[in-house]
């Protein structure tokens, strides 16, 4: 990847919510949305029959209504144990340059910003409870294996401890940086973001994720 591409990368812990962020953002009119059918093809509605489409509508994968995907990178490329975890990624999809893209990570910011090159949004929230309930009950990649299959508990905390003081070292004035999806819910905040990064708000379809998103 080059020093200039159009990816949006959304640093978020396991369980805090990466997935309901990635909608809010591609809600802006410049941003591509990952628009296969199992996805939802908009932002605004559930994904169904993909990979743990069962724990919660939200999710989505990196893949397209024309099959063509994005593949898992880093740390999701490592625990689904596919030989490269750095490819080069092809931004097709966004007209060279004229959208964004948008990539959900867990990985270490320090090892994602090596990557990607990329604009990054900081999500700082943890909550082990939440991982326990929820990310710890993942099934990962073409492996199929469960978190808890994985990796010990013990493991896990640690991991949503180092990566979130990885965080904490390594942001900078360049990311725009959250305590959680809360504060994307926030209009205000949300135009801040979409400022910062040069993304086109668009009133209408903030509104349709905001609502599909606070939906029980």
């Amino acid at each position: 990847m080059t020093d200039r591409n159009p990816i949006i990368v959304i640093n978020v812990l396991m369980a805090a919510k990466g997935h309901q962020i990635g909608r809010l953002v591609a809600s802006c009119s410049n941003v591509v949305w990952y628009d296969a059918p199992t996805n939802g093809e908009h932002p605004w509605l559930p994904s169904k029959g993909i990979l743990n489409d069962k724990m919660g509508h939200f999710h989505f994968d990196r893949r397209f209504k024309d099959d063509t995907t994005i593949p898992p990178v880093l740390d999701y490329a490592r625990r689904s144990e596919y030989a490269n975890e750095r490819p080069e990624l092809s931004f097709e999809k966004c007209g060279y340059g004229l959208n964004k893209l948008i990539y959900v990570t867990h990985s270490k910011l320090d090892e994602a910003k090596d990557y990607f090159k990329g604009k990054h949004l900081v999500v700082l929230d943890k909550s082990e409870e939440r991982f326990f309930e929820t990310s710890w009950n993942y099934r990962v990649g073409k492996t199929k294996k469960l978190m808890s299959e994985l990796y010990t508990r013990e493991e896990c905390i640690q991991a949503l401890n180092d990566t979130k003081d990885n965080y904490i070292e390594h942001m900078d004035a360049n990311d725009f940086t959250i305590n959680s999806v809360d504060d994307l819910l926030d209009e205000d905040t949300f135009k801040s973001f979409c400022n910062k990064f040069n993304l086109i708000f668009n009133k209408q379809d903030y509104d349709k994720v905001k609502d599909f998103l606070n939906r029980k």
